[in-house]
């Protein structure tokens, strides 16, 4: 604006100034300096006006006058102008070549990193838990259920259970002390065993045991086995308190050896142990077998419920209010807040890690250069297209007022030019003309 009122009043002195020229030859018609001062305000005032008319006549009909030609080139030309900018920022300032070199150059995941941790301290956990929280809300439970189970179904149905179950089996012998944990066992049995309980369940299979002898076979050998029975017991040959004291007392005994870790039992025990294992992962047969249990449970077993028990359970634990909390919670209760603030410090122990880690870093730079060098490639025309609509919108007037808007400074500095180099070719032009061709003529 400002640079406009210097164009301006340029003008208008150089338009004060021809008249004073003007008047001054009128009244001193044999000075040199009158005619001097006429060209050279003649000059610059043609050569103001005629560059106000042409940054005038860019944008505007000079005075409204419609039927003058070759003007409002800008609103008249809309069309081409628009598709002319379009085509220059889309091919030219972003073509597609020159953004690709750019993203080259650049390194979007530290460009992302360093964006996340400009942001408050805790916003990347709370977005984490906020995201976590919004998809457990929205979650279809049953349907994702169903999906589950298919897919667990169909996942353990390929896998072959006999060769895992094998090295798994071979593994704990090796890692682990198995004697010990026979030991453990033994313990246990030997605890169980040596309660007066282990008397009577004796007591009572022994009872069973000799129902059982005595009432199997034809009338006649089930009354010969009583009476058998009957005259044993009467004469103490048959008393089931003793064989329930000496098979107690043995028990404590077996018990008692199996102790020892090198136990023909517990050294039996372990070779089959490893027998097993290898027959898993070798035989044929062995994971045939194992294969064609594996069918039947999950055939049989449906795992449905448990995943949307499961599910559901866990999506009511995270997103529910601590205000729905009982007042005093349980020992070894879980709360919201405690799963959140495990979920938040995993994040951010995620994000440190991810920092610091260069190779995933690569691998994640490698997978963002190609996704958006192929963004690149495939939406690029979309530039064009944005700038087609921005400028489309656009109004003649609101049109001609933003490139005005861009250029004024330059259009007024154009003006002033012409002024200025117009008055000094009008002075250069008159010493050119009475200084040294009219004294060449003369002497000629």
């Amino acid at each position: 604006m400002a640079m406009r009122k210097k164009a301006n009043r340029s003008l208008i002195l150089l338009a004060a100034l021809f008249v004073i020229a003007a008047c001054c030859l009128y009244v001193f018609p044999d000075q040199w300096w009158a005619r001097m001062l006429l060209y050279t305000t003649e000059a610059g005032l043609v050569g103001a006006l005629a560059d106000l008319f042409a940054v005038t006549v860019l944008f505007r009909h000079p005075f409204g006058w419609k039927w003058i030609p070759h003007t409002a080139i800008i609103p008249r030309n809309r069309d081409k102008l628009i598709e002319g900018v379009a085509n220059m920022v889309e091919q030219q300032l972003l073509s597609k070549d020159l953004l690709k070199e750019k993203v080259k150059q650049i390194s979007l995941v530290e460009i992302g990193i360093s964006w996340i941790d400009r942001r408050p301290n805790g916003m990347l956990a709370e977005q984490g838990w906020t995201l976590v929280a919004g998809l457990l809300a929205k979650l279809d439970i049953k349907g994702l259920s169903v999906i589950l189970d298919e897919k667990a179904r169909k996942s353990l149905g390929k896998i072959s259970l006999s060769p895992y179950a094998g090295k798994a089996l071979k593994w704990v012998m090796a890692k682990g002390n198995f004697q010990s944990w026979v030991s453990q066992i033994v313990e246990f049995a030997a605890a169980r065993a040596a309660e007066e309980q282990t008397k009577v369940v004796i007591r009572e299979l022994l009872g069973k045991e000799k129902e059982k002898f005595v009432n199997q076979g034809s009338i006649f050998s089930k009354w010969l086995k009583k009476m058998a029975v009957e005259i044993a017991e009467s004469t103490n040959a048959l008393n089931l308190d003793d064989a329930t004291n000496v098979l107690f007392d043995d028990l404590q005994l077996l018990i008692n050896d199996l102790r020892n870790p090198e136990h023909e039992l517990r050294v039996l025990l372990e070779e089959m142990v490893l027998q097993l294992a290898d027959n898993l992962q070798h035989r044929e047969d062995v994971s045939a077998a194992v294969d064609e249990w594996r069918d039947e449970v999950i055939e049989k077993i449906s795992l449905l419920p448990s995943i949307e028990a499961l599910l559901g359970n866990f999506r009511q634990l995270l997103i529910s209010e601590p205000k729905q909390q009982l007042a005093s919670p349980q020992k070894h209760s879980v709360n919201p807040s405690d799963i959140k603030e495990l979920i938040n410090q995993f994040i951010m122990s995620y994000w440190e890690w991810f920092k610091a880690n260069e190779e995933t870093k690569g691998w994640l730079e490698q997978y963002v250069q190609k996704f958006v060098q192929k963004m690149i490639e495939t939406e690029h025309a979309i530039i064009g297209i944005i700038v087609r609509k921005t400028l489309d919108s656009f109004t003649e007037q609101k049109l001609v007022h933003f490139i005005e808007s861009k250029v004024e400074t330059d259009l007024q500095r154009i003006r002033l030019n012409g002024a200025y180099i117009g008055s000094a070719l009008g002075a250069a032009f008159y010493i050119l003309l009475y200084g040294v061709y009219e004294p060449i003529l003369n002497l000629l």
